[in-house]
This record gives C-alpha cells, sequence and structure tokens, in this order.
C-alpha cells in the first residue's frame, strides 16, 4: 500500500494532505494562486515534501492514489469569463436556456436583473430534426444545416460546441451524426452531446448541464491535461484523478467527457472525510459536516451514511443537472469582511479578503476588519501559532481595523466590536446549517457535527451549541479537511436510464431488472478497465420517482435484493416515508411513477487507519494562560493554552481552553469536554 494524496484548491488557501501507508499523516497549507493554480500546487508539494523529510520526487513515486479538487470550473461560471461557445439544437427551441422554467431566483424581486446569457442568441443555432418520444423519427438530421451551421460558429472564434436535441436521451443518433460533422469541420474544438452528459428528460436541465460542459472544457481541459502531465512527469506511478460533484473521484478523461461534474466539487469530499474520522462517534451514519475555510462556509450531510445528494443544484442561476452532493455554501469564513450598512448595522461577509491582501493582521495592506481579525483581538488566537508558526499575525492591525470600521463607529470597544462580529458570522453559520436540516425535517440533535477548515474548530462549539448537538468531532486534518476526504474518497462513476414505469404496472420488475443488470454491466466494465478487483466494486441502486400528477421528483435508494414484486412493495413504502418526511404528507393508495434509474458505481480501496504514536500518560499540561473571549458564556474568561501536537490519544480537558494545531484552533467552551481520539481528532462534548 502506498501513499495517498489530496489536493484543494480554495479561495483562500490550496491545502496539501499527505496520508503515509503506515497511518500518519501531513496537512501543508500554500496561498492560493489564481491566476497560476499549478504555482500554488508545486510550492505546496515542495512545502509537504519538505515536512515529511523526503522529496517532491519521491513522495510522487510513493503515492499510489492522488486526487485533485480544483475551483476554476465554478469560478468560471460565477465570474462568466469562459470562452466564446455555441449551441446547436432542435429547430424552434433555441431560447430554452433564456426561458427556463418561466421563473426567477427572487420572485418578488422587481428590480432583479436577468443574468448574462452563457451563448449569445445569434450563436444559438436552430437544427432542422426531431425524434419524437417514443424513439421514432419525426424529422430526418439535415446535415447541410449542420455543416452549414458549425461553418458560422467557426467564424466567430468558438471553443466549444453543445449539442443538445428533444428526446435525443430516447435515440441519440442525431446528436451522434452531429458531432461528427462538427468535428469535421471545426477540428481541435470541444464537441459535447447531451445524451452523454445528461441522458435524463427535462429539456432545460438536460440542456443547461450540456452548455456548462462545453463552457469550461477548454478553460479546465487545458489546465486539467496540464496537471496530469506535472505529476506524471513528476514520478507519479498512476495517472491522478479528479474531485467530482458527485463525492467521488475519476480520471481526467473521463471527468473531460462530463465537465460538468467538475463544478462545485471540491466541497463534495466533506462527507468522505466525515465518514472515515466518524466511526467512534455516537452516530456515524448521521454527520453535518461543516467546512470554514478562509473565503466560504460549506455544511452538507451523511443520512444513512451516505451523502445526502440532489439533482437541483445550481451554479450561477443555472442548473447542473448532475446528481451531485448536496452542499450549501455562504460567504462566512476567516477572511470574510466586517462591514456596516447604511443604517449602521453591523454585518459579516459576503465580502472576503482572501490571500491578497487578507485579513488586517496579515500584515499585506489589508486595511477591512476579517473575522480572523476579530478571534485574534479577542485572544482566540496565538499571534505565532498560525499555520504553525510559519506566519505571524499582527494583533495590533486587527485591532486598528477593528476600532476604524467597526469599534469607533458604534462607540464599542474593539472587544466588544470583534465579539459583535463573532456573534454575527456564527449566526449566519447557525443559519445555514438550519437550512440543510430542521427546514428540511431533519432534527440536528440527532446527529454528529464534524468541523473541518482552518477557522471551523473556532466556532464548532459555539455553532452547536446553538443547534443543541452534543458532540462534535474536530479532526487532526481539519485544516485540510476536504482534502483528505479527496485522499480517501472512492472512484466513481454514475450512469443513470431512463425507464417510465408504475410499480403497480404488470411485468415491471422484469424490466426494471434488464435496466439494473445493464447498467451494472457497464460500470462494472468501467471499474474492471480501471483495475479494480470484483470485491472492490460496489453498486448503490436509486429511483427517482413521483406520485402519478407530480412535477417534482424525488429519488430514493433501492432495497438490498434481487428486484420482484416483493421488493417493489418495499421501494413504495420507502418512498412513502422519504415522502412524508421531506413535504410532510404522503399518498400511500398511490404507485410511484418511476423515470430514472441510476446506479453509482464505486472502486472502493481502504485507506490507512490514522494513530497517534503516543497514549495518554497523565494529565495534560497547558503551556500558558491568557483572558480569551469565549462566546459560550459571552464573556471574557481566564483560558489554559495547550499545543495539540503535545496531546496524545485518550488525553481529556474541560474549557475553558483553547487547543492550538498547527492548520486549526480548537475553543473549548467553559464546562465543554474535549477527549483526544485514537487517531488524533478532538471529539468535544458540548455541555447543553
Amino acid at each position: 500500500m502506498g501513499h495517498r494524496v489530496g489536493i484543494d484548491i480554495g479561495g483562500t488557501f490550496t491545502d496539501v494532505v499527505l496520508l503515509r501507508d503506515d497511518g500518519r499523516f501531513h496537512v501543508y497549507k500554500e496561498d492560493s494562486t489564481p491566476d497560476q493554480p499549478l504555482l500554488a500546487i508545486t510550492r505546496g508539494l515542495a512545502g509537504m515534501a519538505e515536512e515529511a523529510g523526503t522529496t517532491v520526487a519521491e513522495l510522487l513515486r510513493e503515492t499510489e492514489f492522488l486526487v485533485h479538487g480544483q475551483t476554476m470550473a465554478t469560478n468560471a461560471l460565477i465570474q462568466r469569463n469562459g470562452p466564446v461557445i455555441g449551441l446547436l439544437c432542435t429547430q424552434g427551441l433555441r431560447d430554452i436556456m433564456y426561458l427556463g422554467r418561466g421563473g426567477k431566483p427572487e420572485r418578488f424581486n422587481i428590480h432583479l436583473q436577468k443574468p448574462e446569457d452563457f451563448i449569445p442568441r445569434y450563436l444559438r443555432l436552430g437544427i432542422p430534426e426531431r425524434t419524437g418520444a417514443d424513439g421514432s423519427e419525426v424529422l430526418p438530421l439535415d446535415e447541410e444545416a449542420v455543416r452549414t451551421a458549425a461553418q458560422r460558429l467557426g467564424a466567430h472564434g468558438v471553443k466549444a460546441v453543445a449539442v443538445a436535441y428533444l428526446w435525443s436521451i430516447v435515440d441519440p443518433s442525431h446528436e451522434k451524426r452531429t458531432a461528427e460533422i462538427v468535428r469535421e469541420e471545426l477540428p481541435g474544438v470541444d464537441v459535447l452531446c447531451s445524451s452523454d452528459v445528461l441522458p435524463e428528460i427535462r429539456e432545460w436541465e438536460r440542456t443547461s448541464a450540456t452548455v456548462l460542459s462545453a463552457y469550461i472544457a477548454p478553460i479546465i481541459g487545458d489546465y486539467l491535461r496540464a496537471f496530469e502531465k506535472e505529476m506524471t512527469t513528476g514520478g507519479l506511478p498512476h495517472p491522478p484523478q479528479i474531485m467530482q460533484v458527485n463525492g467521488g473521484c475519476a480520471s481526467v478523461p473521463d471527468l473531460l467527457a462530463r465537465p460538468v461534474n467538475a463544478v462545485a466539487s471540491g466541497p463534495a469530499a466533506g462527507p468522505a472525510a466525515g465518514a472515515h474520522y466518524a466511526s467512534d462517534t455516537k452516530a456515524p451514519d448521521r454527520l453535518i459536516i461543516i467546512d470554514m475555510g478562509g473565503t466560504s462556509f460549506d455544511v452538507c450531510m451523511l443520512r444513512d451514511s451516505e451523502p445526502v445528494m440532489s439533482t437541483d443544484i445550481k451554479v450561477a442561476h443555472q442548473p447542473i443537472g448532475v446528481n451531485g452532493v448536496e452542499v450549501l455554501s455562504i460567504g462566512a469564513g476567516g477572511g470574510s469582511i466586517a462591514w456596516l450598512d447604511s443604517g449602521k448595522a453591523l454585518r459579516v461577509g459576503p465580502q472576503s479578503a482572501g490571500s491578497q491582501p487578507g485579513p488586517a493582521c496579515y500584515g499585506r495592506g489589508g486595511r477591512a476588519p476579517a473575522v480572523t481579525d476579530a478571534n485574534l483581538a479577542v485572544g482566540r488566537m496565538s499571534p505565532g501559532a498560525f499555520l504553525g508558526g510559519r506566519r505571524s499575525l499582527d494583533e495590533s492591525l486587527a485591532q486598528r481595523a477593528i476600532a476604524e470600521h467597526i469599534a469607533t463607529p458604534l462607540g464599542l470597544s474593539v472587544r466588544e466590536a470583534a465579539a459583535g462580529i463573532l456573534t454575527i458570522v456564527n449566526s449566519n453559520m447557525a443559519s445555514a446549517i438550519r437550512a440543510v436540516s430542521i427546514e428540511r425535517g431533519i432534527d440536528p440533535r440527532d446527529y454528529v457535527m464534524v468541523a473541518g477548515g482552518g477557522a471551523g474548530g473556532l466556532h464548532a462549539a459555539e455553532l452547536a451549541r446553538m443547534l443543541e448537538i452534543g458532540e462534535v468531532l474536530i479532526p487532526r486534518s481539519a485544516g485540510g479537511l476536504c482534502a483528505f476526504g479527496m485522499a480517501v474518497t472512492p472512484v466513481r462513476h454514475d450512469y443513470v436510464r431512463l425507464h417510465h414505469c408504475y410499480t403497480n404496472q404488470s411485468g415491471a420488475a422484469t424490466d426494471i431488472a434488464r435496466v439494473f443488470d445493464d447498467l451494472i454491466a457497464e460500470g462494472g466494465a468501467h471499474l474492471e478497465e480501471e483495475g479494480f478487483q470484483p470485491e472492490e466494486v460496489r453498486f448503490a441502486r436509486h429511483l427517482e420517482g413521483r406520485y402519478p400528477g407530480q412535477v417534482h421528483n424525488l429519488t430514493v435508494p433501492l432495497p438490498e435484493g434481487p428486484i420482484d414484486t416483493g421488493l417493489l412493495r418495499r421501494l413504495e413504502a420507502d418512498f412513502h416515508d422519504e415522502h412524508e418526511r421531506r413535504f410532510t404528507y404522503s399518498m400511500r393508495d398511490q404507485p410511484i411513477e418511476c423515470l430514472h434509474w441510476r446506479i453509482a458505481a464505486t472502486g472502493n480501496r481502504s485507506a490507512p487507519e490514522g494513530r497517534l504514536a503516543t497514549q495518554a500518560a497523565g494529565r495534560p499540561q497547558p503551556t500558558s494562560r491568557r483572558m480569551t473571549y469565549m462566546a459560550g458564556v459571552n464573556a471574557e474568561v481566564e483560558t489554559d493554552i495547550y499545543q495539540g501536537d503535545a496531546l496524545a490519544a485518550g488525553d481529556q480537558l474541560t474549557g475553558p481552553a483553547i487547543v492550538e494545531f498547527a492548520t486549526t484552533t480548537v475553543v473549548v467552551n467553559p464546562a465543554d469536554r474535549l477527549t483526544v481520539q485514537a487517531d488524533g481528532s478532538s471529539l468535544l462534548t458540548i455541555a447543553l
């Protein structure tokens, strides 16, 4: 067994995690370089190698599994700074991207401007062709019209072309032939077909997924191929894997076949990290995973040992369509800026100081106060402990920024203003957690919180108290939680088939079994080509369906066992239960109208279990004491300061306390208890 490496590019830091074959791991944080992302990666690998006492070449040679998560796909969509692309669609439907479902993101906002189109109307071209819903050819494909359209798009310098025809999910032959013609006319231009990207009904979502894929393909294609070359020439014995929004990873060629899977993929590694660490908690199958980094706060959930997924994820107001880990992100990180609105009300975020210039305490020219400045100003962070001592923070600059922009205008002391900043940002984050739990019928009190990100440990206990969550797990690798999740995530390929039927329909079980046989054969063959043995391959089956007459769908897992009428009755019961949990009612006298059948085919190789070399030998001793603001009691109290690396498995301490690790700091509020787990994680028991 070789090493595992996860590389996660964030808005502020690029995290590199090394999980050794003996269970030891290292976390290294490097400033992100948005204009040259490979530069931060090479610097991060060099720093990691030095910390591990080896060279980059030797480190890569001994690595059997390397996974990279990137943000450039998401950033390109949000900023709309991608290349010129074109769309070929069924004649008469070129405005589907503009019309969507006829609504708008904020229904009652009369001043809301419609976002800029990804493809201007003159580059959305209709092609005479038509396939019927039953797969019959209503109108043959006009190949000459395709050639003319391709030449027209080429004259405008398009870098990619999306092809989305009506009912191509039933018969994709028109799309396939169109792609062949476009490639003949425009060699070197990326061509994406909707029947490959998202073979599902719902024309807007399918077209959107294909257009977004075409929009980001030229950007991430060049970058990922350069990254793959950098790693393999550097000594990596196997091609690197790329993180996907579905919570698994895939090779560069597989990802580029469906580029939309790269969107919002970084935070999707959270559930894998949470599940890896939480086996010894009270509810290892029910987790709320939070990641508070420098720019954003991400929250997702693990329910019944599976990440909560959604096909309704939107980026830049456009649906990505594919099934992905449902992650709610808000602008609440260590770099989130505190400011006063026109009524002098204190706000925090969503603007962020990023890594350049960063919070005022970085001393890089930033003047606006950020959350990190507030934590530093009230004693929750040590100026010399940031990034393991690699960077010193200037407390005087933090206090000056808070005084100038917040405290003086409000007539408060610096410490009162800093406490206000922390209260506001905690409230924002608690609201995000409520949105993915309480507002969806889930009681967070039944869950364990797993807190990651460089700033997660500073705020986790207070968030848990606000939501009455009794246990919080802060992994030893919390500062690079998603990067760690990438290192332990499985290879995953999702497959879907449209097969419309009802669960009470005669012969339904036989037809459904045949659909799954085909899907499993396809997924198994793909993983076998990638070198996985049969015992390493798993398949998860799901149904996307609804009650007859409904317009919204619900996805539920299929029960274990062969598909027969008995299984369909259990499937109906599970659907009714889930519908009642989500929407407060069910229609148990109705059959289920079935639309899409899905499998997730995963290749799983066990990751090493992390273990601390030392066991508790006595009562842990603090290295210092200072007055610190504790939000749990809304007061400053004398607080013991501990060095995290000096703690051993089994050590316990009771708050008020602060534990400083190289890449994160853990705040233990008064009466809360911290226990060091066997793998070095900190388990907080909250005194509710």
